[in-house]
């Protein structure tokens, strides 16, 4: 199947500001020019927040896949098509075929860089420090410029690079992954397009290397042409991805060298699953990958992102108002925004799972995929969502335990059996 390439039309182009050794008034800095920064700038630009966005403007380079139902959901995209690929009817293989039911797709990542910087200012360069104080806040660039405002907010990805984190900057789990993208669909069952197959390969081909960590392929159309790539959902320590290679390999029927010649390109992926949340008490607000939102149990964070961005600048709008221009806002409830309670609760939850998922070996993987992807279609969507209420997500836990094996139970209760139950109680 062809890729699907789309355009983003009638756009309002990014206003650039030059840069200058001089001094900049603003009420809020964003810092970060990615997907997450890029977003929470246009939502407060619309809000009528005076916004200023800083960042590199690298390239947004690693592929984005998403639900299309997730990504409907996002109001800052309305009446744009920021698809790359698909959307697509998608599988999962456990020990056996998961015909899903709901279209995924690859996001078009110059169409929605477009779209997010619409109408957005936006300074090119790098923060090298920022000065919070009672008055406004100052954030210095790399080239000496300062600029002044009333708001910081750090978006410039996992662990933070300036928002201080409650535990520091470590984070409990890994996914990783080697992928390359192919000219043509791979053979067999994967040229299909596949989110999850946790089939070994030492169980398709004689010659795959056997290993003590369990992956899935995840195989797909992208605009250049075909991303077969072998992942590992999450691992203590970080398993590195070149590792992945010859299990690809084996998986693609071929040997390392010859599958990176044929490759038109390869991807390597490390992403922090989980991680502990940026202090609340602080005045700099973190928002995006740098806040945490990296979903514990999928590794996505993008839509969530984007669908955060509205009600994050709604919030931002609302405590500007509380105080004069010439002192700064007031951080808590912007973090309360960002996190809210329920949030919180639900990322309780997804932590349980990614902590028991990592005490799973493949045969168990496979077993707990295979019961998850069996559960109704209005169900399990619900799991991989960030901002999934905790009593639709505490039920879809219950659910699952009490579908699963007596050997797949005892691993979801390890540790306290009474914590494991009060996690399940709807409140």
């Amino acid at each position: 199947m062809a890729p699907l390439t789309h355009e983003a039309t009638a756009i309002e182009a990014t206003v650039t500001v030059p840069a200058k050794h001089s001094e900049a008034s603003v009420d809020v800095v964003v810092i970060g020019d990615g997907p997450a920064g890029s977003a929470l700038a246009l939502a407060c630009t619309a809000a009528g927040v005076d916004t200023l966005l800083v960042g590199d403007d690298a390239e947004w380079g690693n592929p984005y896949g998403t639900w299309i139902d997730d990504l409907d959901a996002v109001d800052i995209l309305t009446g744009h098509d920021v698809l790359g690929a698909g959307p697509f009817d998608v599988v999962a293989w456990s020990d056996r075929r998961h015909d899903l039911g709901r279209a995924y797709g690859m996001l078009d990542n110059v169409a929605l860089r477009t779209v997010l910087r619409a109408g957005v200012t936006h300074r090119f360069g790098r923060v090298a420090f920022v000065r919070t104080a009672r008055g406004r806040h100052t954030v210095e660039l790399d080239s000496g410029e300062q600029l002044s405002c009333r708001l910081v907010v750090d978006a410039a990805g996992w662990p933070a690079a300036f928002a201080d984190r409650v535990n520091g900057s470590s984070t409990p789990a890994w996914q990783t992954a080697f992928g390359v993208v192919l000219t043509e669909p791979p053979a067999g069952d994967l040229a299909q397009p596949t989110v999850m197959d946790f089939r070994s390969p030492s169980e398709q081909h004689a010659r795959a290397p056997a290993t003590e960590y369990s992956t899935f392929v995840y195989s797909l159309p992208v605009a250049d042409g075909w991303l077969v790539e072998e992942t590992v959902l999450a691992a203590r320590p970080a398993i590195d991805p070149l590792d992945l290679l010859p299990r690809l390999a084996a998986r693609l029927q071929t040997e390392p060298d010859a599958l990176l010649s044929s490759a038109v390109r390869t991807e390597s992926v490390r992403i922090p699953m989980g991680g502990a949340r940026p202090r609340r008490n602080q005045p700099i607000v973190a928002f995006g990958a740098a806040a945490g939102y990296v979903n514990p149990t999928s590794g996505y964070s993008v839509v969530h992102s984007m669908l955060m961005a509205t009600p994050v600048a709604a919030a931002i709008e609302a405590v500007l108002g509380t105080s004069p221009d010439d002192e700064v806002a007031d951080s808590i409830p912007v973090w309360n925004a960002v996190w809210p309670v329920a949030h919180r609760r639900t990322r309780t939850l997804h932590d349980y799972g990614l902590d028991m998922l990592t005490r799973l070996d493949a045969d168990q993987t496979r077993q707990f995929f295979g019961e998850f992807f069996d559960l109704p279609p209005d169900m399990w969507p619900k799991y991989m969502r960030s901002g999934t209420p905790p009593t639709e997500l505490s039920a879809v836990m219950a659910r699952l335990f009490r579908q699963a094996p007596w050997s797949t139970r005892r691993r979801l209760m390890v540790g306290n059996p009474m914590a494991f139950a009060r996690l399940l109680r709807p409140s």
